[in-house]
Parts: C-alpha cells; sequence; structure tokens
C-alpha cells in the first residue's frame, strides 16, 4: 500500500504579493522572501501552509478534516502532527519588463532543473530532455521580438535565439494551467543562471508608502518605508505530499484525503491569497493543481 500521494499546485500571481522576510536590509524596509544560496525570491512552506489552512477554515469543509490534515491548533499541537507536508512556494517564472518588446516570462536552466527533479521526485513527469544550454548574453525565446536581434531586460541586453522549447513549453503550460497557454508561447524565455539572478534583484518592484498625520496632511514622523513585492503574473510551484492520517476519527487514504481538501478549495474558485496586506488586494493567485503526470 502507498503510504504517501503527492500533488503539485501552480500559483500565478495576479496582484501583487509580499510575503516578507521580516528584516531590513540596507535601502528597503520590508524586502520578501529569498532563498539564502540562490537569491530567487520564494514564499517559505509556513506561510503557504498557513494560506491553505486559513482558506480551508473559511470554507464548508468538514472541521475534523481540516484538523487531520494541518494538525491541532497550537494549544494542542502536541496531540499529533498533520498528515500534509507543504513545501516552500518555487519561483519557475519571473515577468521582466523589456524595452523592446511586451514584458518575458524569464527563466534559466537551474530554475528548470530543479523543477523536473521536483516532477521526478514527486512522480509527476516522465522523460524531458535536459535543460537548454544558454550562454552569456544570450537569450533563449520562442517567439522573437521585431526590430532586430537584440532582446532589452530591464537595462541588460542579450542576444535572442529562436528555440521551440517543445517539451518545457507544454510542462510549464501544465504548471500554470491553460489560461496560459497563449502568453507562454508568446514570451517564454530563458536566460543564464547568473544574468537571472541579477534580474531577481533588478526587476523586483519596490513600492513607497506614508501615513499621514490626520491634522497637518503631511507625513507623519518616521512614516515612511519602501515594501518590496513579487510582481503580478508571476509564477511559483508548491509540492504537497499527503500522509496517512493520525486522526483516528478521519479513515481516508492520503489520496482522498488531499484530493478531498483540494477539490474542495479550488474546484470552483481556483485562488489562493498569499503574504500580507490582503485588506488592499495584495497575494491572489490562481491556482493549478497537479496531479498526473504532465510529459
Amino acid at each position: 500500500m502507498t503510504l504517501s500521494t503527492h500533488r503539485l499546485l501552480g500559483l500565478t500571481t495576479q496582484t501583487s504579493l509580499h510575503a516578507g522576510s521580516g528584516s531590513a536590509d540596507e535601502v528597503i524596509d520590508l524586502p520578501i522572501q529569498r532563498e539564502a544560496h540562490t537569491d530567487w525570491p520564494c514564499v517559505f512552506g509556513s506561510s503557504v501552509k498557513g494560506a491553505l489552512r486559513a482558506r480551508t477554515e473559511q470554507s464548508t469543509l468538514d472541521s475534523q478534516l481540516c484538523q487531520a490534515i494541518f494538525g491541532p491548533d497550537t494549544g494542542n499541537a502536541s496531540e499529533h502532527a498533520g498528515s500534509l507536508l507543504v513545501s516552500d512556494a518555487r519561483l519557475i517564472l519571473l515577468p521582466v519588463r523589456s524595452l523592446t518588446s511586451h514584458f518575458r516570462w524569464v527563466t534559466c536552466p537551474a530554475l528548470l532543473r530543479r523543477l523536473r527533479r521536483d516532477l521526478e521526485r514527486l512522480g509527476l513527469v516522465s522523460q524531458l530532455p535536459e535543460a537548454p544550454e544558454v550562454a552569456d548574453g544570450q537569450a533563449l525565446v520562442t517567439q522573437a521580438t521585431s526590430g532586430g536581434s537584440e532582446l532589452y531586460l530591464e537595462e541588460y541586453r542579450f542576444t535572442q535565439q529562436t528555440s521551440e522549447l517543445g517539451d518545457w513549453l507544454s510542462l510549464l503550460e501544465g504548471v500554470c494551467g491553460s489560461t496560459y497557454s497563449r502568453e507562454l508561447k508568446q514570451q517564454l524565455t530563458v536566460v543564464d543562471d547568473d544574468s537571472f539572478r541579477h534580474l531577481c534583484r533588478s526587476a523586483m518592484p519596490v513600492q513607497p508608502h506614508i501615513r499621514l498625520n490626520n491634522d497637518t496632511k503631511t507625513v507623519a514622523n518616521g512614516a515612511l518605508w519602501y515594501e518590496e513585492n513579487l510582481p503580478p503574473e508571476t509564477v511559483l510551484y508548491v509540492c504537497l505530499t499527503a500522509q496517512p492520517s493520525r486522526l483516528k476519527s478521519i479513515d481516508l487514504a492520503p489520496a482522498a484525503l488531499v484530493d478531498t481538501l483540494l477539490n474542495g478549495l479550488f474546484i470552483e474558485r481556483p485562488w489562493l491569497q498569499l503574504g500580507g496586506n490582503e485588506t488592499v488586494g495584495m497575494g491572489w493567485c490562481r491556482v493549478e493543481v497537479v496531479k498526473e503526470v504532465l510529459a
């Protein structure tokens, strides 16, 4: 008998998303969460799990099922662990503005290799070719921009080379969902790993915030800060693993457990709110549930 079941959630941000790291850097007061070794943006698994639990508690799903999946509340946390294992939300496509075209959905070979390894671990992918090799200063594109061989992403210049990226295009469409098929075919761009790391710093929007003094209508003392966000159209993915329930009153196999959860949450309304600033419309992601082999 299989003791665990795997699923993948594709998350495409539809509004800006701020999952804060909790500490300021030299310039930005509220930076986003990042992986320490790569500097790539991410959303930590604890934040994703909290958002899933909050959505579940607001749904019509049974409270006992919620407890079996996520574990008891904090006051009773020692009773048993939840059955759902939630990974970080990992970046796969970053929207980057271009001086020579519409914005591009940018990724790099290192991200593609990691996505493939994650899908292999989850049992959700068959054989795929290796990630494409990209030289420094080169950009592989599925559809070239007009106006010559040069492609500008932010202030960086690349020499574009057309590539079908067929199997990778199909796999990424499985993560994003068919809603984004047209955009992927037009805008998918692969740059080298080092250039992508720079884009992960320079392409992040930073928004200034102020708080006004109601009497003078001027900025209150010390109430100016800068907040970093993930832009809309960022694509991330989350790996989910369901283990047998540790709550004796719930007698469901792991596959039934996780599918009951995901069907109850995302069949009719495939959206999830992540991160802070919910009351000003931030953090909304379109969810694509992947449970079949993608390619």
